[in-house]
C-alpha cells in the first residue's frame, strides 16, 4: 500500500470522527435537555399529588368540623331542654316549700302540680357521657409511598401492558406436589424481546408455604427463536402456594402474579375422599389466579432474562394493575380464580403458617338471559376479562370514564369525562370516532342511555343531546339554566326520557319524565318524602328496568328502587365497608327478574343484592375494579361493562361466571 492512499485514509477518517464528536455533543446537550424535562414532570406529577392530598385533608377538616358542629348543637338543645326542665321543677318546689311553711300543705294541689311536673319526671335524658365521640384513623394508602406508585420510566422499546403472562403446562399436571413435577409459563408480546426488554424484565418465584428457594430450570428458560415469548420452568417439588411475577420497569405485565396452589399427595387423597364428581368438575377450571391483589413486598431475589443466559439481581415489587393482551392460540390465559388463595403476606409480617383458604365451589350460571336468583347469601359471582380500554388521553384510550351505552350494532359509546370527549369503539374496542355536537364541545360527559329507536342520548354539564346510531348529533332536550343540574338517563316502558333534576336555588330532587318527541316534559316526581336528609343527598345515577327506576344515591350511600306507577319505594344500603354496605354507590345494572348489582366505588368492589334489596355477595373480578363508575349489563351474553377511575384500564367488560 502506497503512502499517499495511507494517508488520505487517516485523513477521511479524523474528518468522521471530528463528524462523530460533534453528533455525540449534540446528543449530551439533548440528553441534558430531555433529563431536566423529564424531572420537571415527575416534580409536577408530585406537585399535582400534593395538592390534591391537600385538598382531601381540608376536605376531611371541613367534614370534621361538620360532625363536631351537629354535635354541638344537639348537645347546646339537650343543655336548654334540661335548663327549662329545672326551672319548671324549681318553681313548682317553692310553691310546695311556701305552701308547708304556710301549713296549708293539705290544701296544696297535688294533682295538678303532678301533672306539670309528671312528663318531665318521666322523661328519659340521655347519657351524654356514652356518646361515640368522632374519631379519626388514618388510611393505610398513602402509609408507604413508593417509586412505582408515581411512575416508571421506560427506557427500552415497550411497555409493561404489552407483555402477558400465560400459563403453558396442563393444568392438570399441577395439583400434586413432586420432585420432577414442572410448571412451564411463558411472557409472551406481539412485539419482541430486544436486547434492552432482556435487561430490564425480571422474574421471580416464592412459595409462600416456606421460605425455600424455588428451583427453576435454566435450561428450559429460554427466549424463542422469534424473540416473541420467553419460557419460564421451576419445579414444584413442595407443596403449597406458589407465585410468579413479572415485571418490567418494576411494574407487572399483564396478569402479574400468577398464582397457583400445589396440594401435598395426602392433601389430594383426602380431598379426592370428600369431593363429588361435580366439584371435581369445576375444580378442574379454577387453578390459577393471575393479577391478585399486589400488595407491597419486602425485597427479594429477581431474575433478569438476558439471553441466553440469566443473571440474578435484586428488586421491590411494585403495587399497579395490568391491562389485556391477546395470549397466543397455544397458551392458556391467566384469567381464573384461584380457588383457595387470596391473601399475600404483609412485609411487615411473617407469612402465616397456614395461608390456604377454601372458598365455596362456584355456582354455574343457568343458560339463557342472565338471572341470578339461583345465588344464595354467601355464593360466588365471579368476572372473567374479555376486553380492556387503558386509561389515557390517546384516541383509543378513555380518561376517568363515567358514562356509557352499548348501541344495538353492538358498538360501544363511551363518555372520556375528564377528556370532554365522548368516544364510539366497535364491539372489539378498536376506536372507530369521536361523537361531537354540532353546537360546542361536551362539558364533562357522563351519562348515556341507548333508545329504543336505535338513537343514544349523552348528558354533560350543560345539556342532554339526542345522537343517531352513527353518532350524528340530531337536536337537544334540555339546557341548564343556570340554577338547575339534571344527573342520570333512562327511557321508561312508555318511551319517555327520564332524569334526576337537581335544583340548585332551593335543595330539592325531582324525577323528570320527558317526551321525546316534543322535547316536552310530560311528567314529575318529586322525592322530597322519599329522601331523609336533602343535605347531604347526591342522587348521581339511575338506571329502568321491569317497570322500576333505580337510583344510586352517592351523599347518603343508598339505593331507591321507585315504582313510578304507585310511588312506592324500597331503600337499601348503609354507610360502611361491610357485607351490604356501600361507599359513594355509582352505576347499577338489573338482572332479567330483579336482581341488582352496584358499583360500590369507594370501596373497589361492585355487590350482588337480591329482587328484595338482601346482600348476596361481592363480586369476584379478574381483574378487580378501582373506584368503579359507570356499569352497563348485556343480559343476553352475560356481559358487564365496568368503567373505573383508577387503575390502567379505563373500561372492562367481563363474562359473568
Amino acid at each position: 500500500m502506497e503512502l499517499g492512499i495511507i494517508v488520505e485514509r487517516l485523513q477521511n477518517k479524523l474528518v468522521l470522527n471530528d463528524q462523530k464528536l460533534e453528533d455525540i455533543d449534540c446528543k449530551r446537550k439533548e440528553l441534558t435537555k430531555s433529563s431536566q424535562e423529564v424531572q420537571e414532570k415527575i416534580s409536577a406529577l408530585c406537585g399535582e399529588v400534593q395538592a390534591r392530598v391537600g385538598a382531601a385533608g381540608e376536605a376531611l377538616k371541613g367534614k370534621t368540623v361538620v360532625e363536631f358542629t351537629k354535635l354541638e348543637k344537639e348537645l347546646s338543645s339537650t343543655r336548654e331542654e334540661v335548663r327549662s326542665d329545672s326551672l319548671v321543677l324549681c318553681s313548682e318546689l317553692e310553691k310546695i316549700t311556701e305552701s308547708v311553711g304556710r301549713g296549708d300543705e293539705e290544701k296544696f294541689d297535688l294533682d295538678e302540680c303532678w301533672g306539670r311536673v309528671k312528663e318531665i319526671i318521666s322523661r328519659c335524658q340521655l347519657d351524654e357521657s356514652t356518646r361515640k365521640m368522632p374519631s379519626f384513623y388514618h388510611s393505610k394508602t398513602l402509609a408507604k409511598v413508593k417509586t412505582s406508585d408515581l411512575g416508571y420510566l421506560s427506557v427500552a422499546e415497550f411497555l409493561p401492558d404489552q407483555f402477558q403472562l400465560v400459563l403453558t403446562s396442563p393444568v392438570s399436571s399441577l395439583m400434586v406436589a413432586s420432585d420432577m413435577n414442572k410448571v412451564i409459563c411463558s411472557v409472551t408480546t406481539s412485539q419482541q424481546f430486544t436486547e434492552m426488554i432482556q435487561a430490564n424484565i425480571k422474574f421471580s418465584i416464592k412459595n409462600k408455604a416456606c421460605k425455600e428457594t424455588v428451583p427453576y430450570c435454566k435450561e428450559e428458560c429460554k427466549l424463542s427463536e422469534d424473540k416473541k415469548s420467553f419460557q419460564i420452568c421451576f419445579l414444584v417439588h413442595q407443596p403449597g402456594v406458589y407465585m410468579l411475577t413479572v415485571l418490567l420497569y418494576d411494574q407487572h405485565v399483564n396478569d402479574s402474579p400468577l398464582v397457583l396452589r400445589v396440594a401435598s399427595k395426602d392433601e389430594m387423597v383426602k380431598e379426592e375422599e370428600n369431593t363429588t364428581p361435580e366439584d371435581q368438575e369445576q375444580s378442574t377450571s379454577l387453578s390459577v389466579n393471575p393479577g391478585v391483589a399486589r400488595q407491597q413486598e419486602p425485597e427479594q431475589d429477581c431474575l433478569v432474562l438476558v439471553s441466553p443466559t440469566i443473571t440474578k439481581t435484586t428488586t421491590t415489587s411494585p403495587t399497579t394493575q395490568s391491562m389485556s393482551s391477546q395470549p397466543p392460540p397455544s397458551a392458556v390465559p391467566l384469567r381464573r380464580p384461584v380457588p383457595l388463595t387470596r391473601a399475600v403476606s404483609s412485609p411487615s409480617k411473617p407469612p402465616p403458617t397456614n395461608p390456604i383458604s377454601i372458598p365455596p365451589p362456584a355456582t354455574l350460571l343457568p343458560p339463557g338471559p342472565l338471572n341470578l336468583s339461583h345465588l344464595s347469601p354467601g355464593g360466588k359471582l365471579s368476572g372473567l376479562r374479555m376486553l380492556s380500554i387503558e386509561e389515557g388521553t390517546k384516541p383509543d384510550s378513555l380518561h376517568k370514564p363515567i358514562g356509557m351505552c352499548l348501541l344495538q350494532n353492538g358498538n360501544i359509546v363511551v363518555a372520556s369525562t375528564f377528556e370532554d370527549k365522548v368516544k364510539m369503539f366497535s364491539p372489539t374496542g378498536k376506536f372507530l370516532t369521536l361523537v361531537s355536537s354540532s353546537e360546542s364541545r361536551f362539558m364533562r360527559p357522563s351519562d348515556m342511555v341507548t333508545l329504543q329507536s336505535g338513537q343514544f342520548v349523552v348528558r354533560d354539564n350543560n345539556r342532554v343531546q339526542v345522537f343517531s346510531h352513527t353518532g350524528t348529533y340530531l337536536r337537544t332536550l334540555w339546557q341548564d339554566n343556570g340554577h338547575d343540574k339534571c344527573y342520570g338517563l333512562a327511557q321508561d316502558k312508555e318511551g319517555r326520557l327520564v332524569t334526576i333534576m337537581d335544583t340548585r336555588r332551593q335543595k330539592k330532587t325531582d324525577l323528570l319524565f320527558f317526551d321525546l318527541d316534543t322535547g316536552k316534559l310530560a311528567r314529575k316526581i318529586e322525592m322530597d318524602d322519599i329522601i331523609t336528609d336533602k343535605s347531604r343527598s347526591k342522587c348521581r345515577f339511575l338506571t329502568y328496568e321491569l317497570g322500576k327506576l333505580y337510583i344510586t344515591d352517592l351523599g347518603l350511600d343508598c339505593v331507591y328502587v321507585l315504582d313510578p306507577t304507585t310511588i312506592s319505594v324500597k331503600v337499601f344500603g348503609s354507610t360502611g365497608s361491610g357485607p351490604g354496605q356501600v361507599s359513594d354507590p355509582a352505576g347499577l345494572v338489573v338482572d332479567t327478574v330483579g336482581n341488582i348489582i352496584v358499583a360500590d366505588s369507594r370501596n373497589h368492589r361492585l355487590c350482588l343484592f337480591s329482587m328484595e334489596g338482601k346482600f348476596v355477595c361481592n363480586l369476584s373480578l379478574s381483574p378487580e375494579a378501582r373506584r368503579p363508575s359507570g356499569v352497563v349489563l348485556d343480559k343476553e351474553n352475560r356481559e358487564l361493562y365496568v368503567l373505573t377511575l383508577q387503575g390502567r384500564a379505563a373500561m372492562t367488560k367481563y363474562k359473568l361466571k
